[in-house]
């Protein structure tokens, strides 16, 4: 998601991140163990892009299809 507006992400902005995660990787990985620092928790890839991942609270319901 966007982390201004809280709208979807941008196709620049998902390619932004895609390429940020090597950037955040080359430091010895500290750029995605960020995450645990981070009050939004933000990895470098997510801050460059500005986009924040926004988890379902409660799991999806199993459903079976009956045969």
């Amino acid at each position: 998601m966007d982390a201004e507006t809280g709208e979807a992400a941008s196709t620049g902005q998902l390619v932004g991140r895609y390429l940020g995660y090597f950037l955040a990787g080359i430091p010895l990985g500290l750029g995605i163990l960020w995450v645990a620092f981070d009050k939004r928790k933000q990895g470098w890839h997510d801050k460059l892009a500005g986009t924040v991942v926004i988890r379902q609270t409660r799991p999806e319901p199993v459903r079976f299809n009956r045969a």
